[in-house]
């Protein structure tokens, strides 16, 4: 999810740094995970509290992108600050960067602030080696365990809560983290998935043809072509060198080797899912599995939460006016942590 904002042509004026954004930037070194690099809101920071960390969503883009053209600045964060100023008061609010990548970067463009296309601009920002080669729900996972064991051992815990709240493919690895992570003590999902990534882009096929879009013949070629990229991402499940869709085998085979559900419904732990009922990225019917299979099991555990005629971003059309229902999930989220 991107925060746009557009700036005169200052770079002093911008929050181009940690400290702008109100962030501690931390490092550590791990000789199997590289460097990790995590950021800490500084409101209370030597206090102890509870913690709330955000895993953000898929891609490796900076948390904070700075747009300079002709006459103009932008600016595009991938970190939600509302998140950040509705957390920092109770919890200690903490969002790791993606390996290889800075927390800002400039992406220069001869556009000016009329014809510029900030969508293209950063649809086309070149994700670092380092990147593609450490990327995967694995790597995601062990390092935020090493983020919260130095929260710990560094006084910031209070010995309370542990939120872990992802977004989109965050929304995956925030189940996976707390499976494998007891500490954790909630976990919130937002746009996550619930069944296999995969399965999304072959039901997608199934509907357009059910709806007349396409034939049927037309949905089944299209679902066997798509079979034989994804029996190659299962073969190569290292791979980082091969893609499909803008990210590495690698990353695709680790975020499908366990589906969401599964990992889901093995916490006794408190999780809040939200869904966008409108939602092409993650489609509502694989999280409404995921509350299907909860009942199947007798677990009572889970809080779902469908947006309804919401899309990706929590954003519905109502009378010809676009509203975000972002603000509104978040205080439902924090009067959740509150119960």
């Amino acid at each position: 999810m991107l925060f746009f904002t557009p700036f005169s042509n200052n770079l002093k004026a911008q929050p181009l740094t940690p400290k702008d954004n109100g962030l501690k930037e931390i490092t550590l070194k791990d000789p199997d995970l590289g460097l990790i690099r995590f950021y800490v809101d500084t409101e209370n920071i030597k206090k102890r509290a509870p913690l709330f960390i955000e895993v953000n969503g898929s891609g490796g883009l900076p948390l904070c992108i700075y747009i300079k053209g002709k006459g103009f600045s932008a600016l595009s964060n991938t970190f939600n600050a509302a998140v950040i100023a509705a957390t920092k008061k109770n919890f200690h609010y903490i969002i790791l960067g993606k390996p290889g990548t800075p927390f800002c970067d400039t992406i220069n463009t001869n556009d000016d602030v009329k014809h510029y296309d900030q969508h293209a601009l950063i649809q086309n920002y070149k994700y670092s080696k380092e990147y593609t080669a450490r990327l995967s729900l694995d790597w995601r996972v062990k390092a935020t365990k090493r983020v919260l064991t130095y929260m710990l051992q560094h006084n910031f815990w209070d010995g309370t809560r542990i939120v872990a709240y992802g977004y989109s493919e965050g929304g995956q690895v925030a189940p996976a983290l707390a499976v494998a992570d007891k500490r954790v003590t909630h976990v919130v999902s937002v746009v996550g998935s619930g069944l296999n990534q995969f399965y999304d882009e072959i039901m997608a096929w199934r509907i357009k043809a059910a709806k007349g879009e396409i034939t049927q013949q037309q949905a089944q070629d299209s679902i066997e072509a798509r079979l034989k990229e994804i029996k190659e991402i299962y073969r190569h499940p290292e791979n980082t060198t091969m893609e499909y869709a803008g990210h590495s085998y690698k990353r695709w085979a680790s975020f499908g080797k366990n589906p969401p559900f599964e990992e889901l419904r093995k916490l006794d732990i408190p999780i809040f899912m939200i869904a966008g009922t409108a939602d092409s990225s993650s489609p509502v019917y694989g999280l409404d599995y995921v509350e299907l299979d909860f009942i199947r099991l007798g677990k009572t555990n889970l809080t779902y939460s469908p947006c309804v005629g919401c899309d990706h971003y929590l954003n519905s059309t109502e009378n010809g006016k676009v509203i975000n229902h972002g603000d509104d999930y978040l205080v439902k989220i924090l009067k959740w942590l509150g119960q």
